[in-house]
């Protein structure tokens, strides 16, 4: 009767379709962290640029086609900010917005949900906490273009009636943070005892912990059947002056670490999503708390 028992529990197993999931830019920060997280649930496609370039449409509708994705995270676009603005504005358009746009053109209708990675600076210097009804006002490069790309995504997309999602993370740190990151740039400089310069006074981040973020993207996941095709902020509202960084550092760490306050002129003024919209979409959503997280991703880096 066990023996039978189990064999119908075999079989049902085999006849469980494994949703594919393709992740763009899977090889950065949050790429990585959900590639770990999604992949016992999920068969994870995560081609390399060598395989499959965003920017070049035809290789990457062929790509989809031919590996048919039930979902889409484009998490692909540039951080790797540019000194000239000319060489700036031609890298976020390659980089940022024509992947974006080829993602969106070339999505066909057996793919469940898009989730879109936006950016928290696509709302610039405007009253916060930043809503996602409010009228965007980006400064950089990066947050023009990525708002510039949204615009396009929901033109598409609703013509095409495919379900997406654009997401505006806070800012998130943890594991394999990297240096080109405000929190992750802290850490590296005190593992290469470098000196940190942090802009004084009471300017304000919203920290997203990496696990949390990558539990949310699952959570959305799982809500496939559900009609999305609007702009949600994830944020953590884990509000923390960027001048208490090095001191909060240095408490965790039981020792002083080498850093200057200098005033900065490219600082923005405060980067604080509301979650108001996210809490109504996960009502029992639970953040981690700050301190305890940047203590786990200090001893990640093995500085504890």
């Amino acid at each position: 009767m066990k023996l039978k028992k189990d064999q119908h529990i075999l079989s049902k197993m085999k006849k469980r379709i494994i949703e594919k999931v393709f992740i763009s830019g899977s090889s950065g920060f949050i790429g990585r962290n959900l590639y770990n997280f999604l992949k016992k649930e999920y068969l994870i496609l995560k081609p390399s640029r060598n395989i499959i370039d965003l920017r070049n449409k035809k290789k990457l509708n062929s790509y989809l086609k031919q590996n048919k994705p039930n979902f889409i995270i484009h998490l692909a676009s540039s951080t790797n900010f540019k000194d000239k603005p000319d060489e700036e504005k031609k890298n976020q358009y390659d980089n940022t917005y024509k992947t974006t746009l080829n993602i969106a053109k070339t999505i066909n209708k057996e793919c469940s949900l898009v989730i879109f990675f936006g950016s928290i600076e696509e709302y610039g210097n405007i009253k916060y906490p930043f809503k996602e009804n409010y009228k965007p006002q980006p400064i950089s490069e990066y947050g023009k273009y990525k708002l510039k790309a949204l615009k396009e995504v929901q033109k598409i997309l609703n013509k095409k009636n495919i379900n997406y999602l654009w997401v505006r993370p806070s800012l998130t740190f943890g594991k394999y943070d990297n240096k080109e990151r405000f929190l992750g740039h802290i850490i590296h400089s005190i593992k290469n005892k470098n000196k940190i310069e942090i802009s004084p006074g009471t300017k304000k981040r919203d920290y997203l912990y990496i696990e949390d973020l990558c539990k949310i993207i699952r959570l959305i996941i799982k809500r496939k059947n559900e009609k999305f095709n609007y702009v949600l902020n994830i944020s953590s509202q884990n509000y923390v002056p960027l001048s208490r960084i090095p001191s909060i550092i240095e408490r965790i760490l039981k020792k002083k670490i080498d850093y200057k306050l200098i005033k900065r002129k490219d600082v923005q003024t405060n980067l604080l999503n509301s979650n108001s919209k996210l809490k109504k979409l996960f009502p029992k959503i639970k953040f981690s708390n700050f301190y305890k997280c940047l203590k786990k991703t200090l001893k990640y880096e093995k500085l504890i």
